[in-house]
Protein backbone atom coordinates (compact mmCIF):
# COMPACT_ATOMS: atom_id res chain seq x y z
CA UNK A 1 0.00 0.00 0.00
CA UNK A 2 1.41 3.50 -1.20
CA UNK A 3 1.06 6.63 0.42
CA UNK A 4 -1.15 9.23 -1.27
CA UNK A 5 0.77 10.62 -3.94
CA UNK A 6 1.31 14.73 -3.24
CA UNK A 7 2.81 17.07 -5.73
CA UNK A 8 4.46 20.21 -3.88
CA UNK A 9 4.48 23.50 -5.58
CA UNK A 10 6.75 25.66 -3.82
CA UNK A 11 9.55 28.12 -4.47
CA UNK A 12 10.94 28.62 -1.10
CA UNK A 13 13.26 26.02 -0.65
CA UNK A 14 13.30 26.19 3.12
CA UNK A 15 9.14 26.37 3.10
CA UNK A 16 9.22 23.40 0.49
CA UNK A 17 11.75 21.00 2.85
CA UNK A 18 9.79 21.34 6.37
CA UNK A 19 6.99 20.32 3.91
CA UNK A 20 7.74 17.60 2.44
CA UNK A 21 9.43 16.71 5.84
CA UNK A 22 5.76 17.06 7.65
CA UNK A 23 4.25 15.08 4.70
CA UNK A 24 7.00 12.25 4.75
CA UNK A 25 6.19 12.06 8.55
CA UNK A 26 2.97 11.15 7.90
CA UNK A 27 3.37 8.76 5.65
CA UNK A 28 2.59 10.24 2.00
CA UNK A 29 4.48 10.29 -1.23
CA UNK A 30 6.00 12.94 -2.21
CA UNK A 31 5.93 13.25 -5.87
CA UNK A 32 8.55 15.92 -6.56
CA UNK A 33 8.52 19.77 -6.02
CA UNK A 34 8.54 22.31 -8.30
CA UNK A 35 9.68 25.66 -8.08
CA UNK A 36 8.27 26.85 -11.49
CA UNK A 37 5.20 26.71 -13.19
CA UNK A 38 6.73 24.63 -16.17
CA UNK A 39 8.58 22.49 -14.12
CA UNK A 40 4.74 22.37 -12.14
CA UNK A 41 3.17 21.19 -15.01
CA UNK A 42 6.07 18.74 -16.44
CA UNK A 43 5.85 17.11 -13.19
CA UNK A 44 2.11 16.99 -12.47
CA UNK A 45 2.04 14.99 -16.38
CA UNK A 46 4.82 12.73 -15.09
CA UNK A 47 3.93 11.91 -11.45
CA UNK A 48 0.41 11.84 -11.31
CA UNK A 49 -0.10 13.14 -7.99
CA UNK A 50 -3.09 12.59 -5.99
CA UNK A 51 -3.31 15.79 -4.96
CA UNK A 52 -1.43 19.24 -5.44
CA UNK A 53 -0.30 21.73 -2.66
CA UNK A 54 0.22 24.98 -4.36
CA UNK A 55 2.02 28.49 -3.54
CA UNK A 56 0.33 30.86 -5.27
CA UNK A 57 3.11 33.14 -6.05
CA UNK A 58 6.40 31.34 -7.57
CA UNK A 59 9.12 34.18 -8.36
CA UNK A 60 6.84 36.91 -7.69
CA UNK A 61 3.97 35.65 -9.99
CA UNK A 62 0.72 34.09 -9.54
CA UNK A 63 1.47 31.32 -11.37
CA UNK A 64 0.15 28.63 -8.61
CA UNK A 65 -3.39 30.21 -9.85
CA UNK A 66 -2.51 30.02 -13.67
CA UNK A 67 -1.47 26.27 -12.41
CA UNK A 68 -4.72 25.42 -10.82
CA UNK A 69 -6.77 26.96 -13.77
CA UNK A 70 -5.17 24.33 -16.28
CA UNK A 71 -5.26 21.37 -14.46
CA UNK A 72 -9.12 22.07 -13.26
CA UNK A 73 -10.31 23.10 -17.05
CA UNK A 74 -9.12 19.36 -18.49
CA UNK A 75 -11.60 16.87 -17.27
CA UNK A 76 -8.99 13.97 -17.70
CA UNK A 77 -6.39 15.66 -15.72
CA UNK A 78 -8.40 17.22 -12.63
CA UNK A 79 -7.18 16.67 -9.27
CA UNK A 80 -7.30 17.91 -6.05
CA UNK A 81 -5.37 21.05 -5.08
CA UNK A 82 -4.94 22.83 -1.64
CA UNK A 83 -3.19 26.55 -1.92
CA UNK A 84 -0.50 26.76 1.48
CA UNK A 85 0.36 30.82 0.66
CA UNK A 86 1.61 33.37 2.40
CA UNK A 87 -1.03 35.99 0.22
CA UNK A 88 -3.57 36.96 2.73
CA UNK A 89 -4.88 39.79 1.17
CA UNK A 90 -9.04 40.14 -0.51
CA UNK A 91 -7.99 40.30 -3.76
CA UNK A 92 -5.99 37.27 -4.04
CA UNK A 93 -8.22 35.40 -2.13
CA UNK A 94 -10.91 35.72 -4.07
CA UNK A 95 -9.22 35.15 -7.52
CA UNK A 96 -8.20 31.92 -5.92
CA UNK A 97 -11.23 31.40 -5.22
CA UNK A 98 -12.45 30.99 -8.96
CA UNK A 99 -10.29 28.16 -9.26
CA UNK A 100 -12.24 25.60 -7.10
CA UNK A 101 -9.42 24.92 -4.91
CA UNK A 102 -10.03 22.58 -1.98
CA UNK A 103 -8.58 24.34 0.93
CA UNK A 104 -7.37 27.40 1.21
CA UNK A 105 -4.61 27.79 3.97
CA UNK A 106 -1.91 30.81 5.30
CA UNK A 107 1.60 30.43 5.88
CA UNK A 108 3.16 29.63 8.57
CA UNK A 109 1.07 26.22 8.25
CA UNK A 110 -0.35 24.19 11.04
CA UNK A 111 0.68 20.29 10.86
CA UNK A 112 -2.80 19.38 12.11
CA UNK A 113 -4.98 21.93 10.13
CA UNK A 114 -2.59 20.20 6.66
CA UNK A 115 -3.64 16.94 8.06
CA UNK A 116 -7.16 17.86 8.12
CA UNK A 117 -7.46 19.85 4.72
CA UNK A 118 -5.46 16.81 3.12
CA UNK A 119 -8.24 14.66 4.05
CA UNK A 120 -11.11 16.99 3.27
CA UNK A 121 -9.90 17.25 0.00
CA UNK A 122 -9.89 13.39 -0.76
CA UNK A 123 -13.56 13.00 1.09
CA UNK A 124 -14.22 16.06 -1.51
CA UNK A 125 -12.99 14.72 -5.06
CA UNK A 126 -14.12 11.32 -4.68
CA UNK A 127 -17.42 12.20 -3.56
CA UNK A 128 -17.39 10.35 -0.57
CA UNK A 129 -20.07 11.85 1.81
CA UNK A 130 -18.56 14.48 4.24
CA UNK A 131 -16.84 13.42 7.65
CA UNK A 132 -16.41 9.75 5.85
CA UNK A 133 -12.58 9.38 7.63
CA UNK A 134 -14.27 10.92 11.14
CA UNK A 135 -16.81 7.72 11.04
CA UNK A 136 -15.31 4.67 12.85
CA UNK A 137 -17.11 2.17 10.57
CA UNK A 138 -16.21 3.93 7.08
CA UNK A 139 -12.51 4.42 6.92
CA UNK A 140 -12.51 3.44 2.88
CA UNK A 141 -12.67 5.29 -0.27
CA UNK A 142 -13.41 3.35 -3.32
CA UNK A 143 -12.53 4.54 -6.59
CA UNK A 144 -12.73 2.80 -10.10
CA UNK A 145 -8.97 1.87 -9.93
CA UNK A 146 -7.69 2.44 -6.48
CA UNK A 147 -9.00 2.30 -2.51
CA UNK A 148 -7.92 5.47 -0.26
CA UNK A 149 -7.87 3.49 3.08
CA UNK A 150 -7.07 5.70 6.68
CA UNK A 151 -4.78 3.97 8.88
CA UNK A 152 -4.55 6.28 11.93
CA UNK A 153 -3.65 9.67 10.90
CA UNK A 154 -2.51 8.82 7.23
CA UNK A 155 -4.32 8.30 4.16
CA UNK A 156 -2.90 5.45 2.14
CA UNK A 157 -3.44 4.18 -1.46
CA UNK A 158 -3.89 0.27 -2.88
CA UNK A 159 -3.78 -0.28 -6.20
CA UNK A 160 -6.39 -2.70 -7.51
CA UNK A 161 -3.90 -4.62 -9.79
CA UNK A 162 -2.23 -5.20 -6.05
CA UNK A 163 -4.88 -6.90 -4.45
CA UNK A 164 -4.45 -10.83 -4.43
CA UNK A 165 -8.07 -11.40 -2.72
CA UNK A 166 -10.41 -10.18 -0.12
CA UNK A 167 -11.69 -11.69 2.38
CA UNK A 168 -14.00 -11.32 5.75
CA UNK A 169 -12.65 -11.12 8.62
CA UNK A 170 -15.07 -11.06 11.19
CA UNK A 171 -16.51 -7.26 11.03
CA UNK A 172 -14.43 -6.32 8.87
CA UNK A 173 -12.40 -6.95 5.41
CA UNK A 174 -8.91 -8.00 4.57
CA UNK A 175 -7.60 -6.73 1.85
CA UNK A 176 -4.83 -9.10 0.86
CA UNK A 177 -1.83 -8.05 -1.60
CA UNK A 178 0.89 -9.66 -2.43
CA UNK A 179 3.66 -7.80 0.29
CA UNK A 180 0.82 -6.82 2.54
CA UNK A 181 -2.96 -7.35 3.90
CA UNK A 182 -5.46 -4.81 5.38
CA UNK A 183 -8.40 -4.61 7.14
CA UNK A 184 -10.66 -2.37 6.25
CA UNK A 185 -14.53 -1.76 7.79
CA UNK A 186 -16.70 -2.30 4.83
CA UNK A 187 -18.93 -5.59 4.34
CA UNK A 188 -17.55 -7.39 1.52
CA UNK A 189 -20.55 -6.92 -0.78
CA UNK A 190 -20.31 -3.20 -0.67
CA UNK A 191 -16.60 -3.75 -1.90
CA UNK A 192 -17.52 -6.24 -4.70
CA UNK A 193 -20.38 -3.42 -5.86
CA UNK A 194 -17.67 -1.21 -6.46
CA UNK A 195 -15.09 -3.40 -7.93
CA UNK A 196 -14.86 -4.08 -12.00
CA UNK A 197 -16.83 -7.23 -12.43
CA UNK A 198 -14.17 -8.00 -15.08
CA UNK A 199 -11.31 -8.28 -12.45
CA UNK A 200 -12.91 -9.54 -9.23
CA UNK A 201 -15.36 -12.13 -8.58
CA UNK A 202 -16.87 -13.32 -5.63
CA UNK A 203 -16.35 -16.99 -5.09
CA UNK A 204 -16.95 -18.07 -1.75
CA UNK A 205 -19.64 -15.90 0.88
CA UNK A 206 -15.98 -15.65 2.72
CA UNK A 207 -14.22 -14.52 -0.56
CA UNK A 208 -13.33 -12.06 -3.46
CA UNK A 209 -10.74 -13.03 -5.79
CA UNK A 210 -8.75 -11.10 -8.65
CA UNK A 211 -8.85 -13.14 -11.44
CA UNK A 212 -5.74 -12.32 -12.38
CA UNK A 213 -4.14 -13.81 -9.42
CA UNK A 214 -5.50 -17.66 -10.12
CA UNK A 215 -3.36 -20.28 -11.63
CA UNK A 216 -5.56 -23.09 -11.47
CA UNK A 217 -9.18 -24.26 -9.89
CA UNK A 218 -9.51 -27.83 -8.19
CA UNK A 219 -12.92 -28.62 -9.21
CA UNK A 220 -12.83 -32.13 -7.12
CA UNK A 221 -11.79 -29.79 -4.44
CA UNK A 222 -13.86 -26.47 -4.66
CA UNK A 223 -10.17 -25.16 -4.18
CA UNK A 224 -8.63 -22.25 -6.38
CA UNK A 225 -5.32 -21.93 -6.51
CA UNK A 226 -3.50 -18.57 -6.96
CA UNK A 227 -0.29 -17.50 -8.94
CA UNK A 228 1.62 -17.68 -5.61
CA UNK A 229 0.63 -21.01 -4.34
CA UNK A 230 -2.07 -19.95 -1.80
CA UNK A 231 -5.49 -21.48 -2.27
CA UNK A 232 -8.89 -20.60 -1.32
CA UNK A 233 -12.01 -22.36 -0.63
CA UNK A 234 -14.59 -22.36 -3.86
CA UNK A 235 -18.43 -22.62 -3.71
CA UNK A 236 -20.34 -24.03 -6.37
CA UNK A 237 -23.15 -21.20 -5.83
CA UNK A 238 -20.45 -18.84 -7.71
CA UNK A 239 -19.09 -20.81 -9.98
CA UNK A 240 -21.00 -19.36 -12.59
CA UNK A 241 -20.08 -16.01 -11.72
CA UNK A 242 -16.58 -17.26 -11.47
CA UNK A 243 -16.50 -18.98 -15.31
CA UNK A 244 -18.85 -15.68 -17.30
CA UNK A 245 -15.50 -13.34 -15.48
CA UNK A 246 -13.33 -15.90 -17.11
CA UNK A 247 -14.70 -15.85 -20.30
CA UNK A 248 -14.48 -11.91 -20.69
CA UNK A 249 -10.35 -12.52 -20.42
CA UNK A 250 -9.95 -14.99 -22.73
Amino acid sequence: MKGVKILIIEDDRQDASLLEGMLRDHGYEVGGIATSLPEALQLFHVQQPDLVIIDIFLHGKKDGLVFAEQISNDEDTRKPFIFLTSAADRITFEAAKLTAPFSYLLKPFNELELEYAIELAVEKFTGAPAGMFAMEEKNTIMLQDIFFVKRGNVLAKISLDDIQYIEVEGKYSKIVCSKDKYLVQQPLKLILDRLPAIRFVRVHRNYIVNIREVAKVNLTDNEIVLEDGRSLLFSRRYFDDFMRAFDVLR
